[in-house]
């Protein structure tokens, strides 16, 4: 059976270090994006995905991730479903992370991945509660939704190279995984498709992301084990999606996008 791999940095990059109370503040929202083959392959004859996902204040310091990626795989006569879904959890200042991430395979379950991660003055501390129990300690990493608001910071300031330790809950962390994230301003007229996705987003500051992740996978050439490249703005939505998995490539971009409200009667930020 072929391996059919589901990544996606549901979100997306920054330094090697936790991120605070001053980085960049997300939109909470619920963004669908249609995916399809950007180019041919031998190993498909046709693939099409969707991604979903939501991002709501869970309290004044913690924001959550509802995140699912289905992919259809058309071989000759076969059709494969994939489909992974992430629930996860992120305080604002950094420090913890808690995940929960299903792959399934024609509807049956193929991995559980479970667990917490913590991050102190020096280390990012991870306990996987599933698929096994067990502990094992990073260097300090950042997590998923702290590294898009970095990125941001970053972008804003001007920088153009970005270098991350990165955790994003994988079962496979003592492979350490990096990124590397360039950044280009957004040229003026790379609007969203759709005319009322476009006025929600019209105004905004945006930036052109290509982002390759390492891990001690990647060969002796240097190449990454997976790239993206997107479109971010300033309030951390994303469009334009390219995923070169290697066996192949998708691309598509916002199907809706809504805002959710922000987190009420919460202290200011210091």
């Amino acid at each position: 059976m072929k391996q059919y791999g589901l990544a996606l940095s549901a979100t997306a990059i920054a330094l090697t270090m936790c991120v605070d109370a001053r980085a960049a503040d997300l939109q909470p929202h619920e963004a669908v994006y249609d995916l399809s083959l950007s180019s041919q392959t031998s190993d498909f004859n046709s693939v099409d995905g969707r991604i979903a996902l939501q991002l709501k204040p869970d309290a004044c310091n913690v924001l959550s991730l509802d995140y699912r990626f289905v992919a259809r795989f058309h071989e000759d006569d076969e059709l494969t479903v994939t489909d992974q879904q992430t629930l996860a959890k992120e305080s604002r200042d950094g420090k913890r992370y808690e995940f929960r991430t299903r792959t399934l395979v024609d509807g049956a379950e193929q991995t559980l991945v479970e667990g917490v991660a913590v991050n102190d003055a020096d280390a990012t501390q991870v306990t996987f509660e599933s698929p096994v129990q067990r502990e094992t300690d990073l260097p300090l990493s950042v997590f998923p939704l702290g590294h898009t608001a970095k990125l941001i910071d970053r972008a804003l300031a001007g920088d153009r190279v970005v270098q991350a330790k990165l955790f994003d809950g994988d079962d496979d962390a003592d492979k350490l995984l990096t990124t590397t994230s360039l950044i280009l301003p957004a040229k003026a007229g790379e609007a969203p498709e759709k005319a009322e996705i476009a006025k929600t987003l019209e105004g905004l500051r945006s930036w052109n992301i290509t982002e390759s992740y390492y891990n001690s996978d990647s060969d002796d050439d240097g190449m990454p084990v997976f790239e993206t490249r997107y479109r971010l703005y300033e309030n951390g939505v994303t469009d334009r999606l390219h995923l070169d998995f290697g066996e192949y490539t998708l691309e598509g971009g916002l199907a809706r996008l809504n805002y959710y409200d922000r987190a009420t009667g919460c202290p200011p930020t210091p």
